[in-house]
């Protein structure tokens, strides 16, 4: 529980900074940064995504920006995407007042909106499995804000004037990309009034990875778009004498010069501790991590936010999409395109949408990318044409750098020749796989 002197000096949008006497000890970096990386990572992302940088794709704030083709190598801006949906984006700043969403309603095929807030929660959800296919006109209100909705529309408030909205739509081959694109056209946003200025989402600009004056500069400026009484910005609360001071662009800079060393010399360990966690912080069974029951929806699991940060930003909640990774072979050695393996998955996966394996890249900080490949696959799923599948109806998938021998080749999903990891993914999942009654066998090294 925070103090009453805490709380006040909370809501107040006080800070508060101690001389080396009283620094608190090292171990306090950790939460803090834990609560800071998820808001830099935010938005950074958006800032790339949507903001008036010269580097990034053509698109601005309160718009959809669409992915017209399925992800490829090419495409780096978001750690461990999917292959399977065409994506559209939409980076919201409430700022300047509510906002109009339009969603066309989808019958025929797995779509979801997912609403993300600034501490990367996802918090309200429209598609196949929260609205049954149904569309329609939605209010994105700012915090506090009782603006009425027009005839017609739900008004849906917001926890932070920043907020992502993701949209996947199955695709089911090349061919039907055409089709999603035409629904992709249908999502619009429009302002609601254009009485207030917006006051501009936060340029984040540095790199958290290498300068904790950046990422705490830019979580601050995060934590005064969100309402002091949000219970995360007053876990928040605790860490602002160690520079995690809502609204303080210049809180670093005011930290002892003993305590900004001791960032700058835990940054490293706390990235590594993210993409190297012991897989007992979830569920590790067969060499394979399965999504935590707090994943998207993360409560005060700050390690598991800032980890898929990392990882996996914006992930969904596991009764949208359930997610495996593989961490090992049988054997427990890691995952190399120096060898080859196989991977068994049984017959008839319990999900109700789809299902699908796909390759990622490790990079050395622990980040997830598609690797180019000498036939241009990246995943395998249920939708895959001409795969080759076993008398019992399972699938046996083919994981290797090289290629395999020609009876194997139909199931081959190529690895990089470095370190590697599937990540398998099913789209409404059914409780046997979400508490694991049902799971996949390890992979096996073949070769």
């Amino acid at each position: 529980m925070l103090s009453r002197r805490e709380i006040a000096l909370t809501l107040c949008g006080g800070v508060a900074f101690f001389g080396s006497k009283n620094r608190p000890p090292a171990a306090d970096i950790a939460p803090a940064f834990n609560l800071a990386f998820p808001l830099f990572e935010f938005a950074r992302t958006a800032w790339t995504a949507a903001g008036p940088n010269a580097n990034a794709p053509n698109g601005a704030f309160n718009s959809f920006l669409h992915r017209r083709r399925l992800t490829d190598p090419s495409q780096r801006a978001i750690t461990a995407t999917n292959n399977d949906c065409l994506v559209s984006n939409a980076r919201i700043d409430l700022s300047g007042g509510p906002v109009l969403l339009t969603v066309p309603e989808i019958k025929d095929r797995y779509f979801s909106l997912a609403f993300m807030d600034a501490f990367t929660d996802n918090f309200h959800f429209i598609g196949t499995r929260s609205t049954g296919g149904l569309g329609g006109t939605f209010l994105l209100r700012p915090p506090g804000s009782r603006f009425p909705p027009p005839a017609g529309a739900m008004a849906l408030d917001c926890p932070s004037q920043d907020i992502w909205i993701l949209a996947r739509i199955l695709v089911s081959d090349p061919s039907d990309a055409a089709n999603v694109n035409a629904l992709q056209d249908r999502l619009i946003l429009y302002p609601a009034s254009t009485n207030a200025p917006r006051a501009g989402a936060v340029a984040a600009t540095g790199d958290a990875r290498q300068s904790p004056n950046a990422l705490l500069r830019v979580a601050n400026a995060m934590l005064a778009r969100v309402p002091a009484n949000d219970s995360r910005v007053r876990r928040a609360a605790r860490y602002r004498r160690i520079g995690l001071a809502r609204g303080h662009a210049d809180a670093f800079e005011r930290l002892p010069e003993a305590l900004q060393a001791e960032w700058r010399d835990s940054l490293p360990q706390l990235l590594r501790s993210l993409a190297t966690a012991d897989p007992r912080r979830t569920r590790e069974v067969d060499g394979w991590y399965y999504s935590a029951a707090s994943l998207g929806a993360f409560g005060d699991n700050d390690f598991l936010r800032a980890q898929t940060a990392l990882i996996g930003l914006a992930a969904l909640p596991p009764e949208e999409a359930f997610y495996g990774h593989a961490l090992s072979a049988r054997d427990g050695a890691p995952l190399t395109g120096e060898f080859a393996y196989r991977l068994r998955v049984p017959a008839s996966p319990p999900v109700d949408a789809f299902w699908s394996v796909t390759m990622y890249q490790v990079e050395g900080d622990g980040r997830l990318f598609l690797t180019p490949n000498p036939i241009g696959r990246y995943s395998i799923g249920n939708r895959t044409q001409a795969l080759r599948y076993n008398e019992d109806g399972s699938l046996d998938v083919y994981l290797s750098a090289a290629p395999p021998p020609d009876a194997w080749r139909s199931n081959w999903l190529p690895a990089p020749p470095g370190a590697f990891r599937p990540a398998f993914r099913a789209y409404l999942a059914r409780p046997e796989l979400r508490n694991l009654t049902w799971r996949l066998p390890p992979v096996e090294r073949i070769m």
